[in-house]
């Protein structure tokens, strides 16, 4: 079944086994439990020279990367907009999720996710709603996250706007390896 779960096709497929026990009632929780992942691909960011979408080494890791190179924090990347998913419960936070690393030991700097959300109809200036990653203070590949806090998020149909903003870093250079959404999910109805 490509379409998301809803109540209604719960009770079709798996209607006939209520005498086995409650498993639509187990498969509803499941579904409205399970955290939902929304990918966000680092090579889609734009504002952002080409040239810093890099691989890692091109004889030897051919793992692609963004770079903030030292000195060279002005700029924000933006990800594509975001369609907001029939099935995101805007009752729930969303996390905003990122792989990133710096290149030295000198910069404890963050990273200010920019979060903007609009929805379908009039048009209305929308206020930032994202927040600061936590400092970057080792050289390894560290999850950093960001919470977008539900009073925000109106959620489906709506659209979501994410850029990446690097706080001043004058000797390290940043990197960011992965990106995605986590949010939680309801029940379609329809």
């Amino acid at each position: 079944m490509s379409e998301p779960w809803t109540l209604r096709s719960i009770f079709e497929v798996f209607g006939h086994l209520v005498g086995i026990g409650d498993l639509s009632t187990t498969l509803q929780t499941t579904l409205q439990t399970t955290q939902a992942i929304i990918p966000l691909d680092i090579t889609a960011l734009r504002q952002i020279p080409s040239y810093l979408i890099e691989q890692v080494d091109t004889d030897a890791d051919m793992c692609t990367r963004v770079k903030w190179p030292a000195g060279s924090w002005k700029f924000r990347a933006q990800f594509p907009p975001v369609s907001w998913p029939p099935d995101l419960d805007e009752g729930a936070n969303v996390v905003v999720h990122l792989l990133l690393q710096r290149s030295g030991t000198t910069d404890n700097c963050y990273v200010d996710v920019l979060a903007f959300e609009n929805n379908t109809g009039a048009y209305a200036a929308d206020t930032e709603m994202g927040g600061k990653t936590g400092a970057l203070s080792t050289t390894t590949i560290t999850e950093v996250t960001v919470t977008l806090a539900h009073a925000n998020i109106t959620g489906h149909p709506g659209v979501l706007n994410l850029l990446l903003l690097p706080d001043a870093h004058t000797t390290d250079t940043i990197y960011c390896y992965g990106a995605w959404l986590e949010h939680k999910r309801k029940l379609v109805t329809s």
